[in-house]
């Protein structure tokens, strides 16, 4: 054996040369799939106006010929073979998920209860903390990857409205940016703050949605 194969990986054999791209790519295409069905009842583009479904079933178009990319990359090229799936990623976000249920009712009695303030506002309030307080815990048995994406994805759900788009998009972006445990904090704050200020341009301004910016009392 020569030297320099000694530390190859092992390469799959077969139709399907490198799994984990074709899988992966199968993924991307399904999710491309629902986004269009979910969006297809919004209106698409008005003349030389875009309308509320022009941008998502663009983006749903792309991420569809990436995924048939990634799909051809794993027939024609070598790739290790498929790994083991473990379901501690999955289950991981499915509790922050189910956690989130009675948590939300509660807190909604909580914010009914405050005179003055919306109670979404309240009930943003209080989850968002507690929230990534449950993630922080989950990372004990399950990656922090699937676990911050999840957390990051029910923020920005539970915040949007109450909040408004500049501060829901912030939290969002600094939680999903510590999925990866090479995070830098310093680029992460602003590159956070960029992306903020391009979909504060982008949605209410450039695609006219009724998105508003800023928190409501």
């Amino acid at each position: 054996m020569s030297e320099g194969s000694k530390g190859a990986a092992p390469r799959s054999h077969g139709l399907i040369r490198s799994p984990q791209d074709f899988y992966g790519g199968l993924v991307l295409i399904g999710v491309a799939a629902f986004a269009l069905w979910a969006g297809s009842d919004l209106p698409g583009m008005r003349g030389f106006a875009f309308g509320p479904g022009t941008a998502p079933r663009l983006f749903a178009y792309g991420l569809m010929g990436l995924g048939a990319a990634v799909v051809l990359t794993g027939l024609l090229t070598d790739g290790p073979p498929e790994e083991p799936f473990s379901m501690s990623g999955p289950l991981g976000g499915a509790v922050l998920i189910v956690i989130l249920i009675p948590m939300t009712m509660y807190a909604n009695r909580i914010g009914k209860s405050i005179p003055g303030i919306a109670p979404d506002v309240v009930l943003a309030a209080i989850e968002i903390p507690v929230l990534i307080g449950l993630a922080l815990l989950v990372m004990r048995f399950a990656p922090r990857g699937p676990v911050l994406i999840t957390c990051a994805t029910l923020i920005f759900a539970i915040s949007v409205r109450p909040l408004g788009l500049v501060i829901s998009s912030y939290i969002t972006l600094v939680v999903a940016a510590h999925a990866t445990a090479e995070v830098r904090r310093v680029e992460t704050i602003i590159w956070a703050a960029v992306l903020t200020l391009f979909c504060s341009l982008l949605f209410p301004w450039g695609l006219n949605l009724p998105l508003q910016l800023w928190p409501r009392f």
